[in-house]
């Protein structure tokens, strides 16, 4: 389920977009899904996800179980895609976010 923080307007486009993942499947499908809705292109007009981040590495660390088994991972990854901030939890939320002061960071980190 997609939510927001604040419902869009034609002054102030949604600052804050979430959604839940599948951990057997990992987070990387739902952030395309949200910055592509943030940014009002289609997922296939998106650079690359592979150019700022490992997306298999990004979903392995959020679908591996933890050694008792359960889902539940304490673990947080943030990262900077097309300009939004993308936060990951263990406990299956994706949260993209508008910055107040954007910047469109899509180079890889060395």
């Amino acid at each position: 389920m997609v939510s927001a923080d604040e419902p869009p307007t034609a002054s102030s486009p949604r600052k804050r977009y979430t959604d839940s993942f599948d951990p057997a499947v990992g987070p990387v499908e739902t952030i395309v899904d949200l910055v592509a809705e943030a940014t009002g292109q289609s997922v296939f007009e998106l650079p690359p996800i592979y150019d700022v981040t490992d997306p298999d590495a990004l979903n392995a660390l959020f679908s591996s179980p933890l050694e008792d088994g359960s889902n539940s991972q304490p673990q947080r990854f943030e990262f900077t895609f097309e300009g939004f901030r993308v936060h990951v939890t263990g406990d299956g939320q994706v949260t993209v976010v508008r910055p107040k002061h954007p910047a469109k960071i899509t180079d890889p980190l060395e």
